[in-house]
């Protein structure tokens, strides 16, 4: 973004090269943990079990550090619509303290982790590849942490760009990558499974340093008035973390639920965690949209408040909301009309497809509800507020989805499909929630627009 949003036209073209950018950048992240499974997925159902099992153990603590950078979409974007270089710029040296921090306690404490996956209750027969296979995934929190943080720096200043290009280059080198280390092509060693291990946190380095150079090259061609060692840290580390941690919940508690969902179909058959596995990277591959937009506007309405234009704020926000809504129909459309197309990128398995159609038909159905809560969330977000979510996604997945989930998948036996109907359950019960926050949020700040503005009349 621009130093100032001087024209609504301009702020329009803004808006969607920043939706635009924000939705390919989580596409393209997702996207490699596709490929991924695909290429685990020839290897048999085991393989497939093996990968969807590490990456759900991975993500527990992704979640917690992506939900502290995700408050950086609030603080340097509302700084630069305040014209205070000063204050986004420090948030910006702030953030990488808190992100190395965050990766060297998540590669640490994942490596403690896997190494007592008995008690999870994985399917013995996966045990020890699931915990080799997500100590080499561990390698990857730093550039995992590091990305978006740059993704925010560069979208904030007017470089949406670059992070599709990071994640396009990223994606091919991880197809490449996949390829040669799991087969031994290319002269590189066949690693077999864990050559896709390797392949991932390869491909995410990669993305880093591009962004890195490029956020480096951009920072270059402006003013900096703060240096980073004379920046209050303390001050910057705990407004990112009083922010952030309230996300952090949230994301926890709603990625978490997905995560323990994942955890427990390992317990069942391979052939059921295997379709879990991929109908769990379809669904969340569709929630890169939703999230995209999410971000987007996060950044654009923080920046918006930040130069008081909070009616546009507003509009913005219920703009990304519909645009949601829209997303959400035709995907749910699309999840229904191709789904054997979408299975048998993955595997043809007639089993697998079987028990994977009975959760699609699940997942098409909560399209909506998913994609509502996310954009509000980030709606939210750029109106600064962040505690509401954590309280309601906790109540939305943990008191309501999960145990919905566990009665019908032990004691009707519906297996994986009662968990996930749980998961289905929380997400529109989440949403509703949010959406009535939402309206609430905007209702007071106009309420307060129209008390301040009668004030300055009677005085």
């Amino acid at each position: 973004m621009k130093p100032h949003l001087s024209s609504e036209a301009e702020l329009k073209k803004i808006y969607w090269n920043t939706v635009f950018h924000s939705v390919m950048m989580f596409a393209g992240q997702m996207s490699m943990q596709i490929v991924d499974l695909i290429f685990c997925s020839r290897l048999g159902a085991d393989a497939s079990a093996t990968a969807g099992t590490a990456t759900s153990l991975f993500a527990w603590f992704m979640v917690v550090g992506n939900g502290l950078v995700f408050s950086l979409e609030y603080f340097i974007p509302n700084a630069l619509g305040e014209g205070d270089e000063k204050k986004a710029h420090s948030f910006y040296y702030a953030g990488w303290m808190v992100t190395l921090l965050v990766s060297a306690i998540s590669t640490l404490g994942l490596s403690l982790l896997v190494f007592n996956t008995s008690r999870f209750g994985i399917n013995p027969a996966i045990a020890g590849s699931v915990t080799e296979f997500t100590t080499i995934l561990s390698l990857s929190y730093l550039p995992l942490f590091l990305s978006p943080l740059l993704r925010v720096e560069l979208q904030s200043r007017g470089h949406p760009h670059a992070s599709s290009v990071a994640f396009l280059f990223g994606n091919l080198l991880n197809v490449f990558l996949n390829w040669s280390l799991i087969h031994g092509h290319a002269g590189l060693p066949a690693l077999g499974l864990m050559g896709s291990a390797w392949s991932n946190v390869i491909s995410r380095f990669a993305i880093f340093f591009y962004l890195w150079f490029m956020a480096n090259r951009a920072r270059a061609k402006i003013d900096i008035p703060v240096r980073w060692n004379h920046v209050h840290y303390r001050d910057f580390v705990l407004r990112i973390l009083r922010m952030g941690a309230p996300s952090s919940l949230h994301m926890l508690f709603e990625m978490g639920a997905f995560i323990v969902v994942s955890t427990l179909a390992a317990q069942f058959t391979t052939d059921q965690a295997a379709a879990h596995s991929i109908m769990l990277n379809i669904a969340t591959f569709v929630f890169m949209f939703p999230l995209g937009f999410s971000s987007a506007a996060a950044l654009i309405l923080s920046r918006l408040n930040g130069e008081k234009r909070h009616h546009l704020a507003i509009r913005y926000g219920w703009s990304t909301i519909r645009l949601g809504w829209a997303f959400a129909i035709c995907s749910s459309a699309f999840l229904l009309y191709f789904q054997k197309e979408l299975f048998g990128i993955y595997n043809n398995d007639p089993r697998i497809f079987e028990i994977g159609s009975k959760i699609l038909i699940l997942t098409a159905i909560f399209q909506l509800g998913d994609a509502t809560q996310v954009i509000v969330s980030g709606c939210l977000r750029g109106f600064g507020k962040t505690g509401i979510q954590a309280v309601v996604n906790g109540i939305g997945h943990w008191l309501i989805g999960l145990p919905i989930g566990l009665y019908f998948s032990y004691r009707l036996n519906w297996q994986v499909r009662g968990l996930w109907l749980g998961l289905s359950t929380g997400l529109i019960v989440v949403a509703i929630v949010l959406l009535w926050f939402w309206w609430k949020t905007i209702h007071d700040r106009k309420a307060l627009k129209e008390s301040e503005a009668l004030a300055s009349e009677t005085t």
